[in-house]
């Protein structure tokens, strides 16, 4: 790969310093360009008379001929229409459906040059928006597996342009769009088999997909998770509910339900979640369990877990226990700490912190999530960690009247980062420590910006690649107090 520059992590824009001359051309016209690096977002990077153009699917070291759909003041955006000189680093992709799907955009680039770029990614976010000169960042952590090593999988139903009915995943020019799958990369092919006989089964049961625009229909999508260490397999039918049709449609999801199940003797959990509402999501306000029980388990670092439908997981369990495993190594802790785990879940983190701190309190907004975690504490009979349901910035206004403050911070928020008020807040605790893990580098560079300053330093960031193929990054920082109250 090339040196860093060209477009700004977290923009699809160049650097201010290179801004470049008026449009060489315009809308819908196809131009050849050489791909000389990657953008945030994955798309390959090249120029045309110091123009910038983002073009989807190409890989450094291209020739492509392309094709320009958005043109912007200061970029544009199109996509491979024929390759015309491949880049030494262009690798096979094994997929059969890699260019039609819309996710492992980067299976034709080798892994460890996956690595780099995301390693340079994140530097560059730390850098440009972090402000930070000389960014401690450690080379990224492989993921152990690069394929099949999804524990969660969600699939859409859909209609083929002959009105039969698909299962499988969107293509990238289309979410409105599904096509078949036939095998997919990521999950184990175990899950293969059961998209298939799901598909089959809701063939030959009749059973209408859901339309999104007319909102009529039943079958919208299919969830399918796995226990990696323990072999449980849990099926999820996401349905509408049925309106008029109601017992005949769900006398005949038990029916596909059992003949699956039958076909998979894997499964050991088979439900029906019921959303009646417009919104596009892969879950229901009610569930009904068809066949086994309402949850799988899995064990990461010696903790068993319970995952329900709607449970907040890693999707990548062999690298998760790298990951925890990173986030305990950088948080150093002792039998004297007290940590405060914020954004704590299900309690992953919690939990494996609890093993070797003296107390553990772990906090979440979501209610569910809290009884999850609490579940999972009484699970593994851990009694030195507690949860309390609320906002962040709530709880960190709450412990700042309590004397038994927190010596160590561990905050995993989601994509959007940290609000102001909470970063502040977690300041005046003054813990000695404070453990940022982040699956978005942009705000976590955003959020360093605030945190670092007179009293806390960036002490190292390490890159963990959860998702082989992709673009995304998870990264866990380490951030110290300085001066005297370091040491006491």
């Amino acid at each position: 790969m090339s040196s860093p520059g060209g477009a700004l992590p977290g923009s699809p824009l160049p650097a201010a310093s290179e801004v470049p001359s008026p449009a060489p051309f315009k809308r819908g016209q196809v131009h050849d360009v050489r791909i000389d690096d990657l953008a945030f977002g994955g798309k390959g990077v090249g120029r045309l008379d110091r123009f910038v153009v983002l073009v989807d699917g190409g890989v450094p070291g291209d020739l492509v001929r392309a094709r320009f759909d958005k043109v912007k003041g200061r970029h544009a955006e199109g996509r491979v229409v024929e390759l015309l000189e491949p880049s030494p680093a262009r690798v096979p992709a094994p997929c059969i459906h890699f260019g039609v799907c819309g996710g492992c955009r980067w299976q034709s680039i080798p892994y460890e040059l996956q690595l780099d770029f995301k390693r340079r990614q994140v530097i560059e976010a730390l850098r440009r928006i972090g402000g930070i000169e000389e960014p401690p960042v450690e080379p990224a952590l492989a993921s152990p597996d690069v394929f099949f090593y999804r524990n969660k999988m969600e699939y859409s139903f859909g209609r083929d342009a002959d009105g039969a009915l698909t299962l499988g995943l969107h293509p990238a020019a289309s979410f409105r769009e599904v096509f078949d799958l036939v095998r997919c990369h990521l999950q184990s092919d175990g899950s293969n088999g059961i998209v298939a006989s799901v598909r089959e089964a809701c063939r030959r049961a009749g059973l209408p997909p859901y339309d999104v625009q007319a909102h009529t229909g039943f079958l919208r999508y299919l969830t399918i998770r796995e226990g990696k260490r323990t072999g449980q397999v849990m099926v999820n039918l996401v349905t509408g509910d049925g309106g008029p049709h109601e017992a005949a449609w769900a006398e005949l999801t038990r029916r596909v339900a059992a003949d699956v199940c039958a076909a998979h003797p894997a499964i050991t959990s088979f439900l029906r979640s019921i959303n009646a509402t417009r919104s596009t999501v892969a879950f229901g306000q009610r569930e009904q369990v068809l066949h086994g029980q309402a949850f799988i388990r899995e064990t990461i670092r010696g903790r068993t877990f319970e995952i329900t439908a709607n449970s907040f997981f890693q999707t990548n369990t062999l690298q998760a226990e790298r990951l925890f495993g990173t986030v305990l190594e950088m948080a150093g802790l002792t039998p004297e700490d007290r940590v405060l785990d914020l954004y704590s879940g299900t309690g992953a983190i919690s939990l494996l912190a609890a093993s070797i701190a003296s107390e553990v309190r772990g906090v979440e907004s979501l209610a569910e999530s809290v009884r999850g975690a609490e579940r999972n504490a009484a699970l593994n009979e851990v009694r030195n960690v507690w949860f309390i349901c609320a906002e962040a910035g709530k709880a960190l206004q709450a412990l700042a009247a309590d004397r038994n403050m927190p010596t160590v911070i561990i905050a995993n928020p989601p994509r959007a980062g940290l609000n102001n008020s909470v970063i502040h807040r977690m300041i005046r605790l003054r813990p000695r420590r404070i453990i940022y893990v982040s699956c978005n580098p942009t705000t976590l560079a955003r959020d360093l910006k605030e945190l670092c300053g007179r009293d806390y330093r960036l002490e190292s960031v390490k890159p963990v690649d959860m998702f082989p193929h992709t673009f995304h990054i998870e990264c866990v920082a380490r951030i110290s107090l300085t001066g005297p109250e370091a040491c006491g």
